[in-house]
């Protein structure tokens, strides 16, 4: 007997599962010895704007402070490094540059844009004739991360290694069981897969492939994270991750040669050194219809939950609406944000 189920050990586990052990909440946390989770191959980036409308992304002043306090709280806690705060470089034309000033003038985006300046020479990069420089940007490695959480979660006798059937879940008034356990509720956090979940509505996903490469690069600057039309994210001894690719008509996990060669034409673009591909990785992300997180306990089964959706921004959200949704599971009275509500879809 415990309290709580959590199914699925990606992003949304993995910070809901933390917030239970802070909160000394009883769990069990039930991971598939073989299906990787998105969030483990996933580049981790942390970018408060929406550059296609130079915008902050939603909720950024409010998400910001609650994950890196979370983040911080985790490193120390394993005693791991995994968070890396690194300025971003966004190359821009010429007609971006008055709107870029603007925002910063206007006084609402200078805690996140850096400056706007000319003649950028970064080495192995061709010349940058104008860009735009952000604060408060960075990559989460998510899988040293998700990784050496599995570990602690196994440490203290949380993690559960085995695949859960949604068809041998079983509910009754007071509790859910699952072959020997039983908990009075269960939140499932199975990313791209709870879109075929039949316990929940199906139309609420929009799921989205990705594909990035990594690339050992000797003579490419690490100072920087660049972003145009895709990113190049430095993770240490002259090693990069690049992506990514979007693609909504065929989900699957299986890198393609169409999205390697996607994105070398772009990268080959932005650098001009030799480079050496050392990995290709495809992934699922767990996007939804309208953008926005899902989670909330259902509507017509008290005990039963879902913490998913993150998608693209995951990193930024994990942390603030995995408090959201202790505290809902807790008190199913609270009030959380209206546009994440799992309602919403029902």
């Amino acid at each position: 007997m415990t309290k709580y189920i959590i199914v699925g050990q990606g992003l949304a586990g993995t910070l809901l599962a933390y917030q239970m052990h802070k909160n000394n909440i009883p769990f069990k946390i039930i991971v598939d010895p073989i299906q990787k989770s998105a969030s483990e191959i996933a580049a981790g980036l942390i970018n408060p704007l929406v550059f296609k409308r130079l915008t902050k992304s939603w909720m950024a002043d409010s998400l910001f402070p609650k994950m890196y306090e979370t983040y911080n709280e985790m490193e120390e806690l394993l005693s791991v490094k995994f968070i890396e705060q690194k300025k971003m470089i966004k190359p821009l034309v010429e007609q971006d540059i008055p709107m870029w000033q603007k925002r910063i003038d206007q006084g609402n985006m200078n805690h996140y844009i850096d400056r706007v300046d000319n003649d950028l020479r970064l080495e192995g990069y061709k010349a940058i004739e104008h860009y735009g420089s952000l604060n408060q940007t960075g990559a989460c490695n998510l899988n040293i991360m998700i990784h050496a959480m599995r570990n602690f979660f196994k440490q203290h006798g949380y993690l559960i290694k085995e695949h859960l059937k949604v068809e041998d879940v079983t509910f009754e008034d007071k509790y859910v069981y699952w072959k020997n356990l039983s908990a009075e509720k269960i939140i499932f956090c199975r990313g791209y897969k709870d879109a075929q979940n039949a316990l929940f509505p199906s139309d609420s996903f929009y799921l989205t492939k990705g594909e990035l490469i990594e690339i050992e690069a000797n003579a490419l600057n690490e100072d920087y994270i660049l972003n145009k039309n895709l990113f190049v994210l430095p993770t240490g001894q002259k090693r990069f991750k690049v992506g990514a690719t979007y693609d909504w008509d065929t989900i699957n996990e299986s890198p393609t040669n169409e999205g390697k060669s996607d994105l070398l034409t772009k990268l080959d673009k932005l650098i001009d050194t030799d480079y050496t591909i050392l990995n290709h990785w495809a992934g699922v992300r767990p996007t939804v219809k309208d953008r926005r997180p899902i989670l909330g306990i259902h509507p017509h089964n008290k005990r039963l939950a879902i913490f998913n959706g993150l998608g693209t921004k995951g990193v930024m959200l994990a942390p603030y609406f995995s408090e959201q949704m202790l505290q809902l599971l807790e008190n199913p009275q609270t009030q959380i944000d209206d546009e994440v509500k799992l309602d919403r879809f029902f």
